[in-house]
């Protein structure tokens, strides 16, 4: 038995979820989009954010 309030596996998937989340803003940072945004973003969205990131075009440097 645990002294968690809830099943120790929900800590483990929100842990994988917030996880997710900063690798999708560090991919988005990487391809000229806002990090602080995207760590937003990421953090509410985690798999599908992850998604975006990844489907996003590089912005081109002027």
């Amino acid at each position: 038995m645990s002294d968690l309030p809830i099943d120790a596996t929900l800590y483990l998937l929100l842990n994988l979820h917030c996880l997710l989340g900063g690798i999708a803003a560090i991919i988005a940072q990487r391809k000229g989009r806002h990090l602080g945004r995207w760590l937003i973003l990421g953090l509410v969205g985690g798999t599908l954010a992850l998604v975006a990131a990844i489907a996003l075009k590089r912005i081109p440097q002027t």
